[in-house]
């Protein structure tokens, strides 16, 4: 066993033999923000690297109290490529893939049965649903993680041998409703404080096959109140019980985000010539290209538009006033 990891090693609840199955645990990170971004670092630094990094947005200024690895450089990049690049320099023997898309049913269909364990860096409720849908239906564990202000939760998920996200939320809430760090902040050691909890979690179910399930586990990192709660499985779960995977069929093609933006899916996989674009938008507003994607501003509303077509749109808060701006500007 190399010298990297012999401090980790000596340790009696892992070993050689724990250490060997974290080498070889295929992992797929769903989010490379705050929490994706301290996790998957936490991980491959304890020798997961075969890891898998999804995500749909680039990095932005106020995001740098918060996350791991990432400087003022990368902003303006992907998250998924730039989190990549600074693991492979930690670990040049990591064997890491990249999505820089959203996390829709497709993806979910695709990237969840191949790997071991999925970690949850998402930044709204609904995505989770869906990847709750998946882990379900292919029977892959998962962590579900989650901050807010100076709070933070998690609570690992074993496909039928405990209670699932829904379990816990039987019901989605109205897009828009519940908190969010853009409306109610975020202090910035809290995702790396639970990112740890969630990358301690997975290391100890990679290498023993062990998770504590059934428990709800709540950190205010303020008052250091920290809560273990009981969850119990409702045979009449859609999801775990009933096996319905509602959130696997493809229904809108728009997703609110954190704040006053909300995302959307093109209407093909076509993608979009964004030079084309940039030329055709110069004449309506402001226009201006970095690092694989467009950025176009006009009356107040900014877009951020990737190759593949999809757009964040910011200064909206609305989904369907959304969707009118992105057949608007975008999809015509």
């Amino acid at each position: 066993m190399e010298e990297r990891f012999s401090r980790q090693v000596i340790l009696s609840q892992l070993g050689r033999e724990g250490q060997r199955r974290l080498h070889v645990a295929r992992v797929l990170v769903v989010g490379c923000g705050a929490l994706g971004s301290h996790t998957a670092a936490a991980l491959l630094r304890a020798g997961a690297r075969r890891l898998i990094l999804v995500d749909r947005d680039i990095l932005e200024l106020h995001n740098l109290h918060r996350v791991a690895l990432y400087t003022q450089a990368d902003v303006g990049r992907p998250k998924a490529e730039a989190l990549a690049e600074h693991l492979e320099a930690i670990d040049p023997a990591a064997q890491i893939q990249v999505h820089v898309a959203h996390f829709g049913p497709r993806e979910a269909e695709e990237l969840v049965p191949k790997v071991d364990l999925v970690l949850d860096g998402l930044d709204n409720l609904e995505t989770r649903y869906l990847l709750n849908d998946a882990c379900i239906k292919y029977g892959v564990p998962w962590i579900y993680a989650a901050v807010l202000g100076v709070s933070g939760m998690t609570m690992p998920i074993h496909p039928h041998r405990g209670p699932c996200l829904r379990c816990l939320f039987p019901t989605p809430p109205p897009p828009g409703t519940l908190p969010t760090c853009a409306t109610h902040g975020i202090l910035g050691p809290v995702p790396k404080a639970v990112g740890a909890i969630q990358a301690a979690m997975a290391i100890r179910f990679l290498a023993e096959g062990v998770f504590p399930v059934g428990r709800l586990f709540q950190f205010d990192f303020w008052s250091m109140d920290f809560r273990d709660i009981a969850v119990e499985r409702r045979p009449d779960c859609p999801a775990c019980g009933r096996g319905e995977y509602e959130f696997l069929r493809e229904t809108s093609r728009t997703v609110t985000l954190c704040g006053d933006a909300v995302h959307i899916l093109p209407h093909s996989r076509e993608g979009v010539d964004l030079e084309q674009l940039a030329n055709r938008l110069s004449s309506l507003g402001k226009v201006r290209r970095g690092s694989g994607v467009l950025f176009f501003e006009v009356a107040g509303i900014s877009f951020t538009v990737f190759p593949d077509g999809r757009a964040i749109i910011k200064g909206v808060k609305d989904p369907a006033r959304a969707q009118a701006l992105y057949d608007q500007y975008i999809s015509r």
